[in-house]
């Protein structure tokens, strides 16, 4: 933290290669501040008058498009960080904004918030399949509840129940949640039309990642694959279709060259979390703190809805563009969930294996899930 007449915490941006952008170092002076008259109760800094902090904010999606959590990071977060900060506090604030790889790409956030390139980032669970590999048990457990607000529920009482699941973030990679977030359910969006499950053997599909053992049952040759890539894959034939929720498939405009979207009712997918690093955060003046932490629950609080309402939006601009819109029966969604591997017990197994609590965190979220109403196409059986 750099003192002048008051206190102002840089970060310097810098450029790195390999098609990566980093940046945003932190640097500090050993000058200290004119002693203040406050007591020793605690966040003592937040009484001294003319405080500048400077905060970088970011993720790997852009922003103000097609992804959810970003455009409200945006559109709701800093702007309520900054004016919170100004009518409740005797601070300055600023924010830099870094969003879309511009400082951290996908995989990189979770590593940029852990060394300060990003005061506050937005960590995406299956862009880092071993370092948080219980996080992505959602991604392991397909035809959970379409709703987000199920979703985001379920993910919650994981949190509160294994205290794994956010202490690893504190101990291991030097960051605090502050909030969960979630997208929409996944579904399908293919080149050609179709009806029956066979009718989709032998074509090339493709997903995150994570999720493509959700596809394999359909006899179809599964291919990983970048979001930002699978417009000109469809359009050249590359690809025959993609596993995306509404929101994206509308903002990247796969609906273009491929027209047909078959709600498949895969499950909505909280699967990442807004967090701010532990050195920053502690360096704050304890208003500014709780400000933080407030925000980050209204805004795990908010995004179900912000979700439903971006998706809305999305199913709008599909059909005004002419996109044939399906749904699976309940009877095929059956089938095919009923097609599939233990797939839950398989993750909660391997995260055992891990020395995680697998069998007590996939058993939350089923569970969870369940006393919010949903019922499941199947019964996934976790083992101990």
């Amino acid at each position: 933290m750099k003192v002048a007449n008051s206190l102002t915490k840089t970060f310097v941006g810098f450029a790195a290669a390999a098609l990566v952008l980093t940046g945003c170092a932190a640097s500090e002076t050993t000058s200290e501040p004119e002693e203040s008259s406050t007591d020793n109760s605690g966040g003592s800094s937040s009484e001294i008058a003319g405080e500048t902090i400077t905060l970088t904010v970011g993720a790997g999606h852009p922003a103000g498009g097609a992804i959810t959590y970003t455009n409200r990071m945006e559109s709701w977060f800093v702007p309520e960080l900054k004016a919170r900060v100004a009518a409740e506090t005797n601070h300055e604030l600023e924010v830099i904004e870094a969003y879309g790889g511009s400082i951290a790409t996908l995989a990189e956030v979770l590593g940029a918030t852990e060394t300060g390139l990003l005061d506050v980032g937005a960590i995406i669970y299956p862009f880092e399949p071993s370092n948080l590999f219980l996080h992505n048990l959602e991604m392991k457990i397909p035809f959970s509840s379409t709703d987000p607000e199920i979703a985001i529920k379920a993910m919650r009482a994981v949190y509160d129940e294994v205290p794994y699941m956010g202490q690893v973030l504190e101990d291991d990679f030097n960051q605090k949640v502050l909030g969960l977030w979630t997208t929409g359910s996944y579904h399908l969006v293919t080149t050609f039309p179709w009806e029956n499950f066979e009718d989709l053997a032998g074509r090339t599909i493709t997903a995150a990642g994570p999720n493509l053992p959700w596809i394999t049952a359909a006899g179809v040759n599964p291919v990983q694959g970048n979001l930002g890539e699978w417009y000109t894959g469809l359009e050249t034939g590359v690809i025959d279709g993609a596993v995306m929720f509404p929101e994206a498939t509308a903002g990247f405009k796969l609906y273009e060259p491929a027209p047909y979207y078959t709600e498949i009712g895969f499950g909505a997918s909280p699967q990442g979390a807004i967090t701010v690093n532990l050195d920053t955060f502690n360096s704050l003046p304890a208003d500014v703190q709780e400000i933080l932490v407030e925000l980050g629950v209204e805004f795990e609080a908010q995004i179900a809805g912000w979700v439903k309402e971006e998706g809305g939006q999305a199913y709008d601009t599909m059909r005004a563009e002419g996109t044939t819109i399906n749904s699976l029966s309940d009877a095929a969604r059956a089938d095919w969930a009923n097609r599939l591997p233990e797939l839950p017990n398989q993750g909660a197994q391997e995260a055992n294996d891990l020395g995680l609590p697998g069998s007590e965190a996939f058993r939350v979220y089923i569970r969870a899930q369940e006393e919010l109403g949903y019922e499941f196409p199947r019964d996934w059986v976790i083992e101990d």
